[in-house]
């Protein structure tokens, strides 16, 4: 569709004050679907998870928005911060917000169940997300691994809108997501060990919820092994029917 230009030619008579109310009853069903489905205890993980996505969707429509820098210099930096420091957190959010909000829901879920490997887990695939850029930061790679990226720093500007002195957030470095990332691996880890000698530590949550996708998984298996039975019983006939055909062939 996008190839033939289906999708621009839709855009082109269907105005943004329509895709906005399509957009927000569609999100309201499916966390409706959400809510139903997820045990109570889990609201926490979910609520969680929609502040990466609401903190981009703050900032891009934001008519004061942060990301702004000055023409003079290249847009190095941003000469109009709202909110001063309060916006820092935001942008961290921000980048990479689909991918912060699956990391950190999945994670807070297995705390909350007290599955403490497989948040062990979760908070690995974070700082592996994070010590490559690809979460928390507006560029993956590593030339801001160990100092701010222009995004978190700030300053007023003169007549020329030039920044001389930048005011920069030196909590957000590349590396400090990553190292947040691994004491949290530390913790789980030390919190699963302990729970081996500790008897007052209670076991992890395993009630029927945590089982609900069991039987999915099971149709699904076995779907696919039915499936694979069937191609092979088809491929038998059409081997027994061609080698019919070749002898009645020989036998002429």
């Amino acid at each position: 569709m996008s190839l033939i230009g289906v999708l621009a030619l839709i855009q082109s008579f269907v105005n943004r004050a329509t895709i906005g109310p399509i957009i927000l009853f569609v999100g309201i069903m499916i966390n409706e679907e959400a809510l139903n489905f997820i045990p109570s205890r889990h609201y926490a993980a979910y609520i969680v998870g929609l502040f990466p996505s609401i903190y981009d969707w703050v900032v891009n429509i934001s008519n004061r928005s942060p990301l702004e820098g000055t023409a003079a210099d290249g847009g190095s930096y941003n000469t109009g911060f709202p909110g001063g420091s309060g916006w820092i957190g935001v942008l961290a959010w921000k980048r990479g917000a689909l991918l912060v909000s699956m990391v950190w829901t999945s994670m807070i879920v297995m705390v909350i169940d007290r599955k403490w490997t497989k948040a062990l887990i979760w908070a690995l695939v974070g700082a592996a997300f994070s010590v490559f850029g690809i979460i928390h930061m507006p560029e993956a790679g590593f030339e801001f691994f160990s100092e701010p990226h222009w995004e978190y720093c700030s300053g007023p500007a003169d007549s020329s809108g030039v920044v001389a002195t930048p005011s920069c957030w030196d909590q957000a470095e590349q590396w400090m997501f990553f190292v947040a990332y691994m004491m949290l691996a530390g913790t789980f880890s030390i919190i699963e060990l302990a729970k081996r000698f500790d008897e007052t530590i209670q076991e992890e949550v395993d009630d029927e919820s945590a089982h609900a996708f069991d039987d999915w998984f099971k149709d699904a298996a076995k779907g696919q092994q039915d499936s694979a039975s069937s191609s092979d019983e088809d491929l038998k006939k059409s081997e027994m029917v061609e080698e019919d055909f070749v002898v009645e062939e020989d036998s002429s």
